[in-house]
């Protein structure tokens, strides 16, 4: 069969190579620390060798290379996890717990796909044929009755399907559930952006392939899908060149690269920060300083600077106003409160009503008296 090269065939090479490059960089060895580049990169890598497969299949290449038949396969299941341990780990790097859980499927599909690669390649030929060129004669050959005992291989559209729905809703379920929980700076306002951004892109990716496999017989339509995740690649590239918030997970790695805090201290002293805000509400203080702050906890100013920035990815001002705000947000919630907006400002510990009304909207998206009248019922 003659090479058949055309548009489709061109985005499909060039978003295989993005992809290969991007994974790369992400799996450097400088940006590896961060785990979601880690994830980030594996969901690259395993999209880009089913770019390849899909490039070699819809250009007749396949014939050349026909060992390589569905050897990528497994790689589906490795599609939804890589994701959404991305996303996860975007948002709270410190909660993802046991990430390599979420590949077993991938790996006893690949143990179970075993049974196939070992066809003979009249087999795998005539399987090329089968999905691709139904028109030309089949080679004689004689197949296993065991090369797919449990029908997986079959059903493998229908469970890639369900995989990458079951993923991408918990990525999205993760993404809305932090954002509606969090008062949050810009930085974290442009991060949730961003991971909205790609859970719709995911889930645009997941209907085009329902689209497809229910439009199409056997793969025929796979270079549609495959033009959607380069899209997808190039949204990646396209963010990265922005300096977007991908990096925003390490910002203040470099500013402490030499401290001398283990992960155990900075955690006792994280939970004493916490205990000021959240039981003795530091925040509502007459002068909450950075210093002041310090001295309460026994600790030096730029240990506890370090802790607020690495861990809740916050300036003192920022954390300030976010514990301000909320309480702000509790007090107007609350039936019982009669006080007026400026009477809840001077209650959280802000002496200026302009300040109060830009921390509220920066933090809320909504002026005080927005927020309020949309309590109403």
């Amino acid at each position: 069969m003659p090479l058949h090269i055309d548009v489709f065939a061109l985005f499909i090479f060039l978003g295989t190579v993005q992809g290969i490059f991007l994974s790369l960089f992400f799996l450097s060895k400088e940006n590896r620390s961060v785990k979601s580049n880690i994830f980030l990169g594996l969901l690259l890598i395993a999209a880009s060798l089913l770019s390849i497969d899909i490039l070699l299949s819809y250009t007749n290449a396949m014939f050349s290379v026909i060992y390589l038949v569905d050897v990528t396969e497994p790689l589906n299941f490795v599609i939804g996890p890589a994701f959404y341990l991305y996303v996860f780990s975007k948002l709270d790097e410190e909660r993802v717990k046991r990430p390599k859980l979420h590949f077993i499927p991938a790996l006893m599909y690949l143990i179970y796909a075993t049974l196939f690669f070992v066809q003979s390649t009249e087999g795998k030929y005539n399987s090329y044929l089968d999905q691709y060129h139904p028109e030309l004669p089949f080679a004689p050959a004689v197949e296993s009755p065991y090369r797919d005992p449990l029908f997986l291989q079959r059903f493998v559209n229908e469970l890639t399907i369900i995989s990458i729905a079951i993923y991408v809703s918990l990525a999205a379920y993760r993404v809305f559930s932090y954002a509606r929980k969090e008062a949050t700076d810009s930085n974290r306002q442009r991060l949730f952006k961003l991971l909205r951004f790609d859970v719709g892109f995911m889930a645009a990716i997941l209907l085009t392939i329902i689209f497809v496999k229910a439009t199409f017989t056997n793969d025929f339509g796979d270079y549609i899908i495959i033009t959607a995740v380069g899209l997808f690649i190039y949204s990646i590239s396209f963010n990265v060149m922005r300096g977007s918030a991908f990096f925003q997970g390490k910002q203040f790695e470099k500013k402490y690269s030499k401290s001398s805090l283990d992960e155990e201290t900075k955690e006792r002293l994280l939970e004493k920060i916490l205990h000021q805000f959240e039981v003795e509400k530091y925040h509502t203080s007459a002068s909450p300083t950075l210093p002041d702050l310090a001295k309460k906890l026994h600790a030096t100013t730029n240990n506890v600077s370090q802790v607020i920035n690495e861990r809740l990815q916050l300036s003192f001002p920022d954390l300030l106003a976010k514990y301000r705000i909320e309480e702000a947000q509790r007090m107007m919630r609350d039936p019982a409160n009669n006080d007026t907006v400026e009477g809840i400002a001077y209650s959280v510990g802000y002496h200026s009503k302009s300040t109060f009304h830009s921390a509220f909207k920066r933090f809320t998206g909504q002026t005080p008296a927005e927020y309020k009248a949309s309590l109403k019922p």
